[in-house]
C-alpha cells in the first residue's frame, strides 16, 4: 500500500508539460524561418509545403497541450481536495501536516489517511461537503511512502 505525503501532493510538478512547451516554441521558430524562406523564394513551393506541415504540427501540439492542461487542472483540483482533508485532519488530531499521509491523490470514500501510526478510513458524503473518520487496520503490513521529490 502506498501513502503520499502532504508535501508531495502540494508540490508535485510536471516536467512533461515544460518539455512540450519547449517543443512548441522550437516549432514556432522553425515556422518563422520557413516562412521567411518561403517569402524569399516565392517560386520554390517546397518552402510553402514545409510551412503548411509545420503549422499543422503546431496546431496538433497545441491541441494536445490544451487537453493535457485540462487534465492537469482536474488532477490539481482533486489533489487540492485531498490536501484540504489532510489539513483538517491535522488540525483535529493536533499534529503537523508532515505527519499526515494519504493513500490516494483523489478524494473518494474508502480513502485512507495515516496520522503518525494510526490509519483512518475516510468516508466522504455524496455531496462532498463532509467526511467521517473511522479507525482502520490494513491487511498488508508493508507500507510504501512517497515523499516530496520522489
Amino acid at each position: 500500500m502506498t501513502f503520499y505525503s502532504y508535501a508531495y501532493l502540494t508540490h508535485q510538478n510536471s516536467n512533461h508539460t515544460l518539455f512540450q512547451l519547449v517543443v512548441i516554441g522550437i516549432i514556432i521558430l522553425v515556422i518563422a524561418g520557413v516562412s521567411w524562406l518561403w517569402y524569399r523564394h516565392k517560386s520554390d513551393l517546397k518552402y510553402r509545403d514545409l510551412f503548411i506541415i509545420m503549422v499543422l504540427l503546431l496546431l496538433l501540439l497545441v491541441g494536445i497541450q490544451v487537453n493535457e492542461w485540462q487534465s492537469l487542472q482536474s488532477s490539481f483540483s482533486q489533489k487540492s481536495q485531498v490536501t484540504q482533508i489532510m489539513q483538517r485532519v491535522a488540525r483535529e488530531k493536533g499534529v503537523r501536516q508532515s505527519d499526515i499521509w494519504s493513500n490516494t491523490t483523489t478524494v473518494s470514500s474508502g480513502m485512507l489517511i495515516k496520522v503518525k501510526h494510526q490509519i483512518y478510513n475516510v468516508t466522504v458524503n455524496p455531496d462532498g461537503n463532509s467526511y467521517t473518520l473511522t479507525k482502520a487496520t490494513p491487511i498488508s503490513t508493508q507500507l510504501n511512502y512517497v515523499k516530496e521529490g520522489n
